[in-house]
Protein backbone atom coordinates (compact mmCIF):
# COMPACT_ATOMS: atom_id res chain seq x y z
CA UNK A 1 0.00 0.00 0.00
CA UNK A 2 1.19 3.51 -0.81
CA UNK A 3 2.86 5.14 2.14
CA UNK A 4 0.23 8.27 2.36
CA UNK A 5 1.48 11.07 5.35
CA UNK A 6 -1.08 11.98 8.30
CA UNK A 7 -0.83 15.83 6.70
CA UNK A 8 -1.14 14.56 3.53
CA UNK A 9 -4.84 12.14 4.67
CA UNK A 10 -5.73 15.93 6.17
CA UNK A 11 -4.81 17.86 2.86
CA UNK A 12 -7.17 15.14 0.85
CA UNK A 13 -9.76 15.79 3.32
CA UNK A 14 -9.59 19.55 3.39
CA UNK A 15 -10.22 19.48 -0.40
CA UNK A 16 -13.14 17.41 -0.10
CA UNK A 17 -12.17 14.22 -1.95
CA UNK A 18 -12.30 12.10 0.93
CA UNK A 19 -16.08 12.17 -0.43
CA UNK A 20 -15.24 10.11 -4.12
CA UNK A 21 -13.65 6.66 -4.09
CA UNK A 22 -11.19 7.05 -1.39
CA UNK A 23 -8.85 4.35 -0.75
CA UNK A 24 -11.85 1.87 -1.90
CA UNK A 25 -12.52 -0.67 -5.00
CA UNK A 26 -15.47 0.52 -6.84
CA UNK A 27 -16.88 -1.87 -9.50
CA UNK A 28 -19.96 -0.90 -11.41
CA UNK A 29 -21.41 -4.20 -12.24
CA UNK A 30 -24.85 -2.39 -14.37
CA UNK A 31 -21.99 -1.28 -16.34
CA UNK A 32 -20.72 -4.36 -17.74
CA UNK A 33 -19.90 -5.47 -21.00
CA UNK A 34 -23.19 -6.15 -23.57
CA UNK A 35 -23.92 -9.63 -23.79
CA UNK A 36 -21.88 -12.11 -26.71
CA UNK A 37 -23.99 -11.33 -29.54
CA UNK A 38 -22.14 -11.90 -32.39
CA UNK A 39 -24.62 -14.80 -33.71
CA UNK A 40 -27.69 -12.54 -33.32
CA UNK A 41 -26.96 -9.27 -34.43
CA UNK A 42 -25.26 -8.60 -38.46
CA UNK A 43 -23.44 -5.39 -39.24
CA UNK A 44 -26.15 -2.47 -40.42
CA UNK A 45 -24.51 -2.01 -43.85
CA UNK A 46 -24.35 -4.76 -46.72
CA UNK A 47 -20.63 -3.07 -47.98
CA UNK A 48 -17.28 -3.93 -46.14
CA UNK A 49 -17.04 -2.39 -42.67
CA UNK A 50 -14.56 0.54 -42.09
CA UNK A 51 -14.64 2.67 -38.90
CA UNK A 52 -14.41 6.24 -38.97
CA UNK A 53 -15.13 6.50 -35.23
CA UNK A 54 -15.40 4.21 -32.34
CA UNK A 55 -17.66 4.03 -29.51
CA UNK A 56 -16.35 5.96 -26.48
CA UNK A 57 -13.85 8.25 -28.14
CA UNK A 58 -13.82 11.43 -26.78
CA UNK A 59 -15.46 14.21 -28.57
CA UNK A 60 -15.45 18.05 -28.14
CA UNK A 61 -18.08 17.66 -25.07
CA UNK A 62 -18.79 13.99 -24.53
CA UNK A 63 -17.80 10.75 -25.20
CA UNK A 64 -19.24 9.30 -28.79
CA UNK A 65 -21.98 6.73 -28.20
CA UNK A 66 -21.34 4.67 -31.22
CA UNK A 67 -19.41 3.33 -34.52
CA UNK A 68 -19.27 5.29 -37.24
CA UNK A 69 -19.10 3.44 -40.28
CA UNK A 70 -17.55 5.45 -43.43
CA UNK A 71 -19.93 5.34 -46.57
CA UNK A 72 -18.06 7.71 -48.80
CA UNK A 73 -21.60 8.40 -50.37
CA UNK A 74 -24.90 8.84 -49.97
CA UNK A 75 -27.38 6.13 -50.67
CA UNK A 76 -25.75 2.83 -49.31
CA UNK A 77 -28.42 0.28 -48.08
CA UNK A 78 -28.94 0.27 -44.57
CA UNK A 79 -30.12 -2.99 -42.43
CA UNK A 80 -31.47 -3.46 -39.46
CA UNK A 81 -29.45 -5.95 -37.19
CA UNK A 82 -32.07 -8.30 -36.01
CA UNK A 83 -35.79 -8.18 -35.94
CA UNK A 84 -37.87 -5.97 -34.45
CA UNK A 85 -40.03 -2.97 -34.90
CA UNK A 86 -39.48 0.98 -35.38
CA UNK A 87 -39.74 2.06 -32.26
CA UNK A 88 -39.27 5.64 -32.64
CA UNK A 89 -38.34 8.33 -36.03
CA UNK A 90 -35.99 12.00 -35.68
CA UNK A 91 -35.65 14.04 -38.65
CA UNK A 92 -33.98 17.22 -37.40
CA UNK A 93 -31.49 19.86 -39.12
CA UNK A 94 -29.79 19.04 -36.39
CA UNK A 95 -27.99 16.56 -34.72
CA UNK A 96 -28.80 12.85 -35.97
CA UNK A 97 -30.68 14.28 -38.82
CA UNK A 98 -32.62 11.50 -39.77
CA UNK A 99 -32.65 8.52 -37.88
CA UNK A 100 -34.58 5.18 -37.05
CA UNK A 101 -34.85 3.08 -33.39
CA UNK A 102 -35.16 -0.18 -33.85
CA UNK A 103 -36.03 -2.21 -31.00
CA UNK A 104 -35.47 -5.97 -30.59
CA UNK A 105 -36.53 -8.76 -28.77
CA UNK A 106 -33.59 -9.34 -26.70
CA UNK A 107 -33.68 -6.03 -25.03
CA UNK A 108 -31.44 -3.66 -27.29
CA UNK A 109 -32.50 -1.11 -29.40
CA UNK A 110 -30.59 -0.28 -32.59
CA UNK A 111 -30.34 3.57 -33.78
CA UNK A 112 -29.57 3.98 -37.56
CA UNK A 113 -28.57 7.75 -37.92
CA UNK A 114 -27.30 11.04 -40.25
CA UNK A 115 -29.42 8.81 -42.41
CA UNK A 116 -30.63 10.53 -46.48
CA UNK A 117 -33.62 8.45 -46.86
CA UNK A 118 -36.04 5.95 -45.17
CA UNK A 119 -37.56 3.60 -46.87
CA UNK A 120 -40.66 4.33 -48.66
CA UNK A 121 -43.75 2.95 -46.45
CA UNK A 122 -41.66 4.89 -43.62
CA UNK A 123 -40.88 8.18 -46.02
CA UNK A 124 -44.55 8.67 -47.06
CA UNK A 125 -45.54 8.22 -42.72
CA UNK A 126 -43.07 10.36 -41.98
CA UNK A 127 -44.00 13.07 -44.83
CA UNK A 128 -47.67 12.73 -43.56
CA UNK A 129 -46.76 13.63 -40.40
CA UNK A 130 -44.94 16.64 -41.39
CA UNK A 131 -47.79 17.59 -43.63
CA UNK A 132 -50.16 16.89 -40.66
CA UNK A 133 -47.91 19.35 -38.70
CA UNK A 134 -46.64 21.77 -40.69
CA UNK A 135 -43.24 21.36 -39.38
CA UNK A 136 -40.09 20.01 -40.97
CA UNK A 137 -38.55 18.27 -37.94
CA UNK A 138 -39.74 15.82 -36.12
CA UNK A 139 -39.39 13.37 -33.28
CA UNK A 140 -42.40 10.67 -32.84
CA UNK A 141 -42.74 7.23 -30.96
CA UNK A 142 -44.23 4.30 -32.80
CA UNK A 143 -46.24 1.31 -31.42
CA UNK A 144 -45.20 -1.85 -31.87
CA UNK A 145 -47.31 -2.74 -34.75
CA UNK A 146 -46.66 -0.43 -36.82
CA UNK A 147 -43.26 -1.47 -38.96
CA UNK A 148 -41.94 -4.38 -38.32
CA UNK A 149 -38.76 -5.69 -40.04
CA UNK A 150 -36.91 -8.78 -40.21
CA UNK A 151 -32.85 -9.16 -39.65
CA UNK A 152 -31.22 -8.05 -42.92
CA UNK A 153 -34.19 -6.28 -44.40
CA UNK A 154 -33.24 -2.58 -45.51
CA UNK A 155 -34.68 0.22 -43.44
CA UNK A 156 -33.20 2.70 -44.62
CA UNK A 157 -29.97 4.56 -47.02
CA UNK A 158 -27.13 6.25 -45.85
CA UNK A 159 -26.79 10.01 -45.87
CA UNK A 160 -25.34 13.26 -44.21
CA UNK A 161 -28.10 14.48 -42.80
CA UNK A 162 -27.55 16.92 -39.20
CA UNK A 163 -24.62 17.48 -37.35
CA UNK A 164 -22.50 15.14 -40.12
CA UNK A 165 -18.98 15.58 -41.21
CA UNK A 166 -19.28 13.32 -44.19
CA UNK A 167 -21.27 10.45 -45.59
CA UNK A 168 -21.42 8.20 -43.09
CA UNK A 169 -23.66 6.13 -40.78
CA UNK A 170 -23.72 6.82 -37.24
CA UNK A 171 -24.97 3.43 -35.32
CA UNK A 172 -25.80 2.59 -31.69
CA UNK A 173 -26.83 -0.55 -29.91
CA UNK A 174 -28.35 1.00 -26.23
CA UNK A 175 -30.34 -1.19 -23.97
CA UNK A 176 -33.78 -0.50 -24.51
CA UNK A 177 -34.85 -0.23 -20.66
CA UNK A 178 -32.25 2.25 -19.86
CA UNK A 179 -31.23 3.80 -23.31
CA UNK A 180 -27.29 3.36 -22.50
CA UNK A 181 -25.56 2.63 -25.28
CA UNK A 182 -23.41 -0.02 -25.19
CA UNK A 183 -19.91 -1.05 -26.71
CA UNK A 184 -20.56 -3.36 -29.60
CA UNK A 185 -16.77 -3.91 -30.26
CA UNK A 186 -15.74 -7.63 -29.42
CA UNK A 187 -18.90 -8.79 -28.64
CA UNK A 188 -20.65 -8.17 -31.54
CA UNK A 189 -18.44 -6.55 -34.18
CA UNK A 190 -14.87 -7.25 -34.97
CA UNK A 191 -12.65 -4.65 -37.08
CA UNK A 192 -9.13 -5.42 -38.50
CA UNK A 193 -6.64 -3.87 -35.59
CA UNK A 194 -3.42 -5.13 -35.04
CA UNK A 195 -1.93 -0.86 -33.91
CA UNK A 196 -1.26 -0.68 -30.43
CA UNK A 197 -2.27 3.00 -28.96
CA UNK A 198 0.03 5.76 -29.81
CA UNK A 199 1.29 7.62 -26.22
CA UNK A 200 2.67 10.98 -26.67
CA UNK A 201 2.97 12.69 -22.96
CA UNK A 202 2.77 11.92 -19.80
CA UNK A 203 1.32 14.98 -17.53
CA UNK A 204 1.85 15.93 -13.87
CA UNK A 205 -0.47 17.95 -11.92
CA UNK A 206 0.01 19.54 -8.70
CA UNK A 207 -2.75 19.21 -6.48
CA UNK A 208 -1.98 22.32 -3.81
CA UNK A 209 -0.37 25.48 -4.26
CA UNK A 210 3.27 23.36 -2.21
CA UNK A 211 3.14 20.91 -4.74
CA UNK A 212 6.29 20.84 -6.84
CA UNK A 213 7.22 18.96 -10.35
CA UNK A 214 10.50 19.86 -11.27
CA UNK A 215 10.59 22.71 -8.80
CA UNK A 216 7.42 24.24 -10.56
CA UNK A 217 4.18 24.54 -9.16
CA UNK A 218 2.40 24.08 -12.44
CA UNK A 219 1.41 20.88 -14.43
CA UNK A 220 4.55 19.83 -16.46
CA UNK A 221 4.00 17.30 -19.79
CA UNK A 222 6.73 15.28 -20.47
CA UNK A 223 7.51 13.31 -24.02
CA UNK A 224 7.69 9.57 -24.20
CA UNK A 225 10.06 8.28 -26.47
CA UNK A 226 8.93 4.61 -28.26
CA UNK A 227 11.32 2.24 -27.06
CA UNK A 228 9.27 -0.95 -29.17
CA UNK A 229 6.01 -1.90 -30.33
CA UNK A 230 3.90 -0.70 -27.76
CA UNK A 231 6.49 0.22 -25.23
CA UNK A 232 7.32 4.00 -24.41
CA UNK A 233 9.23 5.33 -21.57
CA UNK A 234 10.24 8.88 -20.06
CA UNK A 235 14.33 8.94 -19.81
CA UNK A 236 14.79 11.27 -16.67
CA UNK A 237 13.64 11.02 -13.49
CA UNK A 238 10.75 13.52 -12.60
CA UNK A 239 11.22 15.04 -9.00
CA UNK A 240 7.74 15.63 -7.08
CA UNK A 241 7.05 17.07 -4.15
CA UNK A 242 3.78 17.04 -2.07
CA UNK A 243 0.38 15.87 -3.87
CA UNK A 244 0.25 15.24 -7.46
CA UNK A 245 -1.88 13.35 -9.85
CA UNK A 246 -0.76 12.62 -13.54
CA UNK A 247 -2.56 12.49 -16.82
CA UNK A 248 -1.79 10.66 -20.41
CA UNK A 249 -2.26 11.65 -23.90
CA UNK A 250 -2.78 9.00 -26.10
CA UNK A 251 -4.65 7.93 -29.67
CA UNK A 252 -5.27 4.83 -30.72
CA UNK A 253 -4.94 4.10 -34.75
CA UNK A 254 -6.46 0.46 -36.77
CA UNK A 255 -5.22 -0.92 -39.57
CA UNK A 256 -5.61 0.55 -42.93
CA UNK A 257 -6.53 4.26 -41.78
CA UNK A 258 -4.79 6.92 -40.65
CA UNK A 259 -8.23 7.76 -38.02
CA UNK A 260 -7.94 8.97 -34.46
CA UNK A 261 -9.76 6.73 -32.15
CA UNK A 262 -9.91 6.51 -28.18
CA UNK A 263 -9.39 3.26 -26.24
CA UNK A 264 -10.77 1.09 -24.19
CA UNK A 265 -9.35 0.50 -20.78
CA UNK A 266 -6.58 2.59 -19.12
CA UNK A 267 -4.64 1.61 -15.77
CA UNK A 268 -2.03 3.16 -14.06
CA UNK A 269 0.28 1.23 -11.53
CA UNK A 270 3.02 2.94 -8.83
CA UNK A 271 5.33 0.10 -8.30
CA UNK A 272 3.33 -2.82 -9.66
CA UNK A 273 0.08 -1.81 -7.49
CA UNK A 274 -2.90 -0.97 -9.31
CA UNK A 275 -4.23 2.48 -8.01
CA UNK A 276 -6.49 3.49 -11.13
CA UNK A 277 -8.50 1.63 -13.44
CA UNK A 278 -11.01 3.05 -16.00
CA UNK A 279 -13.07 0.87 -18.80
CA UNK A 280 -15.30 2.23 -20.90
CA UNK A 281 -18.01 -0.09 -21.61
CA UNK A 282 -21.49 1.74 -20.89
CA UNK A 283 -22.96 5.21 -21.04
CA UNK A 284 -24.94 7.93 -19.79
CA UNK A 285 -26.45 10.23 -21.53
CA UNK A 286 -27.32 12.77 -18.61
CA UNK A 287 -23.02 12.35 -17.29
CA UNK A 288 -21.63 13.25 -21.00
CA UNK A 289 -19.89 16.65 -19.94
CA UNK A 290 -18.07 14.82 -17.48
CA UNK A 291 -15.74 13.75 -20.80
CA UNK A 292 -14.10 16.91 -20.01
CA UNK A 293 -13.28 15.81 -16.52
CA UNK A 294 -11.91 12.79 -17.12
CA UNK A 295 -10.07 14.24 -20.14
CA UNK A 296 -8.11 18.15 -19.29
CA UNK A 297 -10.35 20.50 -20.88
CA UNK A 298 -7.44 23.10 -20.92
CA UNK A 299 -5.47 21.12 -23.15
CA UNK A 300 -8.25 20.22 -25.48
CA UNK A 301 -9.46 23.93 -25.80
CA UNK A 302 -6.12 25.52 -26.40
CA UNK A 303 -3.89 22.64 -27.92
CA UNK A 304 -6.72 20.26 -29.67
CA UNK A 305 -4.99 17.19 -27.22
CA UNK A 306 -6.87 15.24 -25.56
CA UNK A 307 -4.88 13.90 -22.24
CA UNK A 308 -6.85 11.86 -20.08
CA UNK A 309 -6.20 12.30 -16.26
CA UNK A 310 -5.94 9.50 -14.22
CA UNK A 311 -7.69 10.66 -11.17
CA UNK A 312 -11.18 11.14 -10.30
CA UNK A 313 -12.48 14.85 -9.31
CA UNK A 314 -15.09 14.92 -6.54
CA UNK A 315 -17.80 15.69 -8.79
CA UNK A 316 -17.17 13.46 -11.40
CA UNK A 317 -19.64 10.19 -11.10
CA UNK A 318 -19.26 8.90 -14.94
CA UNK A 319 -19.57 5.13 -14.42
CA UNK A 320 -16.22 4.27 -16.35
CA UNK A 321 -14.10 3.79 -13.11
CA UNK A 322 -12.98 0.38 -12.34
CA UNK A 323 -11.22 0.72 -9.22
CA UNK A 324 -10.11 4.04 -7.88
CA UNK A 325 -7.51 4.28 -4.66
CA UNK A 326 -7.50 7.95 -2.86
CA UNK A 327 -8.81 8.95 -6.42
CA UNK A 328 -6.05 8.31 -8.10
CA UNK A 329 -4.48 11.30 -6.25
CA UNK A 330 -0.77 10.36 -4.53
CA UNK A 331 2.31 11.62 -3.22
CA UNK A 332 6.29 10.15 -3.22
CA UNK A 333 8.27 10.58 0.66
CA UNK A 334 10.92 12.80 -0.01
CA UNK A 335 13.91 10.93 -1.23
CA UNK A 336 11.83 8.04 -2.28
CA UNK A 337 11.25 6.53 -5.62
CA UNK A 338 8.49 5.49 -7.49
CA UNK A 339 7.91 2.96 -10.70
CA UNK A 340 5.50 4.50 -12.70
CA UNK A 341 3.56 2.51 -15.54
CA UNK A 342 0.18 3.21 -17.47
CA UNK A 343 -1.43 1.03 -19.69
CA UNK A 344 -3.33 1.92 -22.53
CA UNK A 345 -5.63 -1.21 -24.15
CA UNK A 346 -8.05 -0.86 -26.97
CA UNK A 347 -10.86 -2.45 -27.98
CA UNK A 348 -9.36 -5.26 -29.86
CA UNK A 349 -7.43 -5.72 -27.28
CA UNK A 350 -3.64 -3.89 -28.26
CA UNK A 351 -1.62 -2.66 -25.42
CA UNK A 352 0.84 -0.01 -24.73
CA UNK A 353 2.27 0.58 -21.97
CA UNK A 354 4.42 4.02 -20.85
CA UNK A 355 7.17 3.67 -17.67
CA UNK A 356 9.10 6.26 -15.73
CA UNK A 357 10.53 7.34 -12.53
CA UNK A 358 8.88 10.01 -9.53
CA UNK A 359 11.16 10.46 -7.28
CA UNK A 360 10.19 12.33 -3.83
CA UNK A 361 11.46 16.23 -3.17
CA UNK A 362 9.51 16.95 -0.27
CA UNK A 363 7.79 20.34 0.60
CA UNK A 364 6.68 21.36 3.78
CA UNK A 365 2.61 20.62 4.12
CA UNK A 366 2.51 22.48 7.50
CA UNK A 367 3.25 25.81 5.67
CA UNK A 368 0.27 25.19 3.04
CA UNK A 369 -1.38 28.48 2.27
CA UNK A 370 -5.15 28.54 2.93
CA UNK A 371 -7.13 28.21 -0.33
CA UNK A 372 -10.36 30.11 0.79
CA UNK A 373 -11.38 32.08 -2.56
CA UNK A 374 -12.42 28.78 -4.40
CA UNK A 375 -15.64 28.24 -4.35
CA UNK A 376 -16.76 24.83 -3.20
CA UNK A 377 -18.34 21.77 -5.71
CA UNK A 378 -21.02 20.84 -3.50
CA UNK A 379 -22.39 24.05 -2.80
CA UNK A 380 -24.38 26.89 -4.51
CA UNK A 381 -23.17 30.32 -4.77
CA UNK A 382 -24.72 33.56 -5.88
CA UNK A 383 -22.25 35.99 -7.45
CA UNK A 384 -23.25 40.07 -7.72
CA UNK A 385 -21.43 42.62 -9.56
CA UNK A 386 -23.60 45.81 -10.47
CA UNK A 387 -25.74 45.14 -13.23
CA UNK A 388 -25.13 41.42 -13.40
CA UNK A 389 -25.52 38.02 -11.56
CA UNK A 390 -24.54 34.72 -11.68
CA UNK A 391 -26.03 31.35 -9.90
CA UNK A 392 -23.62 28.37 -9.91
CA UNK A 393 -25.21 25.51 -8.15
CA UNK A 394 -23.71 22.50 -6.92
CA UNK A 395 -23.95 20.30 -10.09
CA UNK A 396 -21.57 22.85 -12.02
CA UNK A 397 -18.29 22.09 -10.66
CA UNK A 398 -16.09 19.17 -11.21
CA UNK A 399 -14.15 20.10 -8.26
CA UNK A 400 -13.21 23.69 -5.83
CA UNK A 401 -12.45 26.54 -8.40
CA UNK A 402 -11.52 29.36 -8.15
CA UNK A 403 -14.28 31.81 -10.50
CA UNK A 404 -13.25 35.22 -11.39
CA UNK A 405 -16.46 37.89 -12.04
CA UNK A 406 -15.18 41.03 -12.84
CA UNK A 407 -16.22 43.76 -15.20
CA UNK A 408 -13.57 43.85 -17.27
CA UNK A 409 -15.33 46.23 -20.53
CA UNK A 410 -18.62 48.05 -21.96
CA UNK A 411 -20.47 47.14 -24.68
CA UNK A 412 -23.06 49.16 -25.85
CA UNK A 413 -25.86 48.19 -24.11
CA UNK A 414 -24.14 46.84 -20.75
CA UNK A 415 -20.44 46.32 -19.44
CA UNK A 416 -18.34 43.05 -20.54
CA UNK A 417 -18.13 40.51 -17.19
CA UNK A 418 -15.78 38.27 -16.54
CA UNK A 419 -17.24 34.67 -15.55
CA UNK A 420 -14.25 32.48 -14.62
CA UNK A 421 -12.31 30.88 -17.10
CA UNK A 422 -12.64 29.55 -20.26
CA UNK A 423 -10.75 26.69 -19.53
CA UNK A 424 -12.88 25.48 -16.78
CA UNK A 425 -15.22 22.57 -17.94
CA UNK A 426 -18.73 22.92 -16.52
CA UNK A 427 -20.89 19.80 -15.83
CA UNK A 428 -24.41 21.45 -15.64
CA UNK A 429 -25.34 25.02 -17.22
CA UNK A 430 -25.51 28.35 -14.62
CA UNK A 431 -27.68 30.90 -15.12
CA UNK A 432 -26.01 34.69 -15.77
CA UNK A 433 -29.11 37.38 -15.76
CA UNK A 434 -28.21 40.88 -16.49
CA UNK A 435 -30.57 44.22 -15.45
CA UNK A 436 -32.12 45.99 -18.16
CA UNK A 437 -31.30 49.75 -18.39
CA UNK A 438 -34.50 52.08 -18.43
CA UNK A 439 -33.31 53.68 -21.18
CA UNK A 440 -33.18 49.99 -23.77
CA UNK A 441 -36.29 48.64 -21.87
CA UNK A 442 -37.84 49.19 -25.15
CA UNK A 443 -35.46 47.13 -27.34
CA UNK A 444 -35.93 44.07 -24.43
CA UNK A 445 -37.96 42.01 -26.58
CA UNK A 446 -34.75 41.87 -29.16
CA UNK A 447 -32.04 41.73 -26.60
CA UNK A 448 -30.26 39.01 -25.34
CA UNK A 449 -26.97 37.90 -23.79
CA UNK A 450 -23.74 37.24 -25.88
CA UNK A 451 -21.08 34.68 -25.21
CA UNK A 452 -17.84 36.68 -26.51
CA UNK A 453 -14.69 33.65 -27.44
CA UNK A 454 -11.86 34.77 -29.79
CA UNK A 455 -13.80 37.86 -31.80
CA UNK A 456 -16.17 35.52 -32.08
CA UNK A 457 -20.19 35.99 -31.01
CA UNK A 458 -22.19 33.54 -29.15
CA UNK A 459 -25.82 33.99 -29.04
CA UNK A 460 -27.66 32.66 -26.06
CA UNK A 461 -31.61 32.10 -25.91
CA UNK A 462 -32.39 34.73 -23.10
CA UNK A 463 -35.82 34.47 -20.57
CA UNK A 464 -36.81 37.71 -20.06
CA UNK A 465 -38.53 38.45 -16.49
CA UNK A 466 -39.31 42.15 -16.33
CA UNK A 467 -36.37 44.14 -15.92
CA UNK A 468 -34.29 41.58 -16.18
CA UNK A 469 -32.74 38.67 -19.19
CA UNK A 470 -31.33 35.75 -18.10
CA UNK A 471 -29.95 32.90 -19.75
CA UNK A 472 -28.48 29.42 -19.21
CA UNK A 473 -24.67 28.57 -20.42
CA UNK A 474 -22.50 25.77 -20.38
CA UNK A 475 -19.47 28.06 -20.55
CA UNK A 476 -17.20 30.38 -18.83
CA UNK A 477 -15.99 33.85 -20.35
CA UNK A 478 -16.92 37.03 -21.09
CA UNK A 479 -20.89 37.67 -21.49
CA UNK A 480 -22.40 40.89 -22.20
CA UNK A 481 -26.62 42.15 -23.03
CA UNK A 482 -26.96 43.16 -27.05
CA UNK A 483 -29.67 43.50 -29.65
CA UNK A 484 -30.19 42.36 -32.52
CA UNK A 485 -33.25 44.33 -34.78
CA UNK A 486 -32.08 42.72 -38.05
CA UNK A 487 -34.15 39.91 -39.58
CA UNK A 488 -32.91 36.83 -41.84
CA UNK A 489 -32.04 37.13 -45.59
CA UNK A 490 -33.62 35.09 -48.14
CA UNK A 491 -31.86 34.78 -51.52
CA UNK A 492 -33.32 32.71 -54.50
CA UNK A 493 -30.99 29.91 -55.71
CA UNK A 494 -32.76 28.73 -58.87
CA UNK A 495 -35.99 30.51 -58.72
CA UNK A 496 -36.80 33.95 -60.41
CA UNK A 497 -39.69 35.74 -60.86
CA UNK A 498 -42.21 34.04 -63.72
CA UNK A 499 -39.22 31.30 -64.53
CA UNK A 500 -40.21 28.02 -65.90
CA UNK A 501 -39.44 25.66 -63.08
CA UNK A 502 -41.02 22.57 -64.88
CA UNK A 503 -37.63 20.85 -65.32
CA UNK A 504 -36.61 21.31 -62.08
CA UNK A 505 -36.74 18.70 -59.21
CA UNK A 506 -36.99 21.45 -56.13
CA UNK A 507 -37.10 24.87 -55.34
CA UNK A 508 -34.09 26.23 -53.70
CA UNK A 509 -33.15 29.39 -51.34
CA UNK A 510 -30.49 30.32 -49.27
CA UNK A 511 -31.50 31.64 -45.73
CA UNK A 512 -29.55 33.02 -43.52
CA UNK A 513 -29.48 35.18 -40.30
CA UNK A 514 -26.87 38.21 -38.90
CA UNK A 515 -26.74 36.93 -35.39
CA UNK A 516 -29.49 35.47 -32.72
CA UNK A 517 -29.84 33.00 -35.83
CA UNK A 518 -33.00 31.29 -37.58
CA UNK A 519 -35.85 30.07 -35.58
CA UNK A 520 -38.78 29.16 -37.89
CA UNK A 521 -39.30 29.34 -41.76
CA UNK A 522 -42.42 28.57 -43.77
CA UNK A 523 -43.27 28.02 -47.05
CA UNK A 524 -46.55 28.28 -49.34
CA UNK A 525 -47.29 27.39 -53.03
CA UNK A 526 -50.36 29.75 -53.55
CA UNK A 527 -51.17 30.24 -49.87
CA UNK A 528 -50.81 26.09 -49.68
CA UNK A 529 -47.87 25.24 -46.99
CA UNK A 530 -45.36 22.87 -48.15
CA UNK A 531 -42.73 20.49 -47.11
CA UNK A 532 -39.29 22.78 -47.11
CA UNK A 533 -36.11 20.95 -46.19
CA UNK A 534 -33.25 23.23 -43.70
CA UNK A 535 -30.10 22.26 -43.86
CA UNK A 536 -28.19 25.03 -42.15
CA UNK A 537 -24.45 23.55 -42.44
CA UNK A 538 -25.03 24.97 -46.04
CA UNK A 539 -27.79 27.69 -45.54
CA UNK A 540 -29.70 26.10 -47.74
CA UNK A 541 -33.89 25.19 -48.04
CA UNK A 542 -35.12 22.77 -50.91
CA UNK A 543 -38.69 22.30 -51.32
CA UNK A 544 -39.04 19.14 -53.49
CA UNK A 545 -42.27 19.20 -55.89
CA UNK A 546 -44.43 16.30 -55.03
CA UNK A 547 -48.15 15.69 -54.76
CA UNK A 548 -49.01 18.24 -52.10
CA UNK A 549 -48.74 21.12 -54.14
CA UNK A 550 -51.66 22.96 -55.70
CA UNK A 551 -52.17 22.22 -59.13
CA UNK A 552 -52.68 26.05 -61.63
CA UNK A 553 -51.99 27.81 -64.51
CA UNK A 554 -49.75 30.31 -62.56
CA UNK A 555 -47.75 29.96 -59.05
CA UNK A 556 -46.91 32.14 -56.24
CA UNK A 557 -43.91 30.92 -53.56
CA UNK A 558 -44.14 32.91 -50.21
CA UNK A 559 -41.22 32.32 -47.98
CA UNK A 560 -41.49 33.25 -43.90
CA UNK A 561 -38.42 33.31 -42.30
CA UNK A 562 -38.26 34.40 -38.54
CA UNK A 563 -35.41 34.51 -36.10
CA UNK A 564 -34.88 33.56 -32.33
CA UNK A 565 -36.02 37.27 -31.35
CA UNK A 566 -39.12 37.28 -33.77
CA UNK A 567 -37.74 39.64 -36.45
CA UNK A 568 -39.37 38.09 -39.59
CA UNK A 569 -38.63 38.31 -43.47
CA UNK A 570 -40.92 37.62 -46.76
CA UNK A 571 -40.41 36.85 -50.09
CA UNK A 572 -42.87 36.29 -52.68
CA UNK A 573 -41.82 35.11 -56.16
CA UNK A 574 -44.26 34.36 -59.04
CA UNK A 575 -43.19 30.74 -61.37
CA UNK A 576 -44.89 28.96 -63.86
CA UNK A 577 -44.77 24.85 -63.59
Amino acid sequence: MLDLQNIFNKFMNSQKYSLFFVGICLFFSSFGQIKNYKDYFIPPLKIEQYLAGNFGEPRSRHFHTGLDYRTYSDGKEVVSIADGYVSRIIVSPWGYGMALYINHPNGYTSLYAHLSEFVPEIEHFVERIQYNNKTFAIDTVLKSDMFDFKRGETIAYSGNTGFSEGPHLHFEIRETKTEYPVNPLESVYHVKDDKAPEVSKVIVYPLSNKSRINGSNYKKSFNTKKESLGKYSINSNIFVGGPIALGVAYVDRMTGTTNRYGAKTVKLFINNELIYHSEIEKLDFDKQRCKNSVFDYDYYLNNKLHVQKLFVEPNNDLKIFQYVVNNGTFHVPDGERKSIRIEIIDYCGNKSNVSFNLVGNDVCFSEMEGENNKLSWNESHILVEDMCRVEIDSAVLFFDQEIAFEKVNESKYSPVYKIGEENIPVKRDFIISFYIPDEYLYLSNKMFIVREREGKYRYISPIYSQKYISASSSYFGKFYLWIDTIPPVIKPVNISANRNMSNREYIELEIEDNFSGIYDYNMYINDTWVLAKYDPRKKRLRYYFDKNMPQADLYKMKLIVTDNVNNIVETVIDFKY
